[in-house]
């Protein structure tokens, strides 16, 4: 379904975003695997050659989501190695589980910075080039709670509602250019993130109130990113596709 094509991952040394580079290599696209460290991308390769896919398909980036003055640089190694840049995965942010009269301004803005002012600065960039060259996917990675909200979570659900609000808003303004822009909001997910920042308790409720009773695993999502990679999906744009067991019906 993507051969031919190059996509950028970024946060997917591991957990979901290794899951989506996994699926994308399965399907012939040529990956960047991108992590906050150089360590971070190099190991994130290393465990897709592992797997056994072509080196030649795979190139590790560093790519700091708050480093905003190196994104048109580490854009450029991209297209200088490969050419294009056909799909961006927004996948890389950070999260939370802070009260709100517990948080500071200060926490609030290192959320942003990562998961909303870092995609906008790279997306920008990519964009640059997409307008010029025919299009392409733009794929962010939301959240049930930047839909419905979440105890605990005002700093990590606003950002991701802003994530929406950008993804429907790009949609618009970035069709006529044939560049698609998509978001895919999970629900409970087996990712280090989510056991650093959920409670035993409040997993197993999140489980419980699942019509599938159980938590997905980071290559349950993957096919959702696919889809909307691929020309199979054509005609979808400024859509948030819920990847969440049912939790949020």
């Amino acid at each position: 379904m993507l051969e031919g094509k190059v996509a950028l991952i970024t946060g997917s040394s591991r957990g979901i975003g290794f899951s989506i580079a996994k699926l994308f290599l399965k399907e012939k696209a040529k990956v960047v695997v991108c992590g906050s460290k150089k360590e971070s991308a190099e190991k994130g390769k290393d465990n897709l050659l592992k797997e056994g896919f072509e080196e030649d398909r795979i190139m590790a980036l560093e790519l700091n989501m708050n480093n905003f003055e190196l994104f048109e640089e580490r854009v450029n190694e991209v297209i200088r190695k490969w050419g294009k840049i056909d799909i961006l995965v927004n996948n890389a942010g950070i999260t939370s589980n802070v009260q709100f009269i517990d948080t500071t301004n200060e926490q609030f803005l290192e959320m942003y910075n990562t998961n909303v002012f870092g995609v906008v600065g790279l997306t920008r960039e990519v964009v640059k080039y997409m307008t010029k060259n025919g299009g392409g996917s733009i794929i962010n990675t939301s959240s049930m709670v930047g839909i419905n909200g979440g105890r605990g979570q005002a700093a990590y659900a606003s950002s991701k509602a802003a994530i929406n609000g950008l993804t429907i808003s790009l949609a618009k303004e970035l069709g006529p250019y044939n560049i698609r822009v998509n978001a895919v909001a999970p629900g409970v997910v087996g990712t280090d993130m989510m056991r650093d920042s959920v409670t035993d308790d409040m997993k197993n409720m999140l489980i419980g109130m699942t019509p599938l009773r159980k938590m997905a695993d980071p290559d349950d999502l993957a096919g959702a990113y696919l889809y909307l990679a691929s020309d199979s999906s054509k005609f979808t744009t400024g859509t948030i596709i819920k990847v969440d067991g049912g939790l949020m019906m």
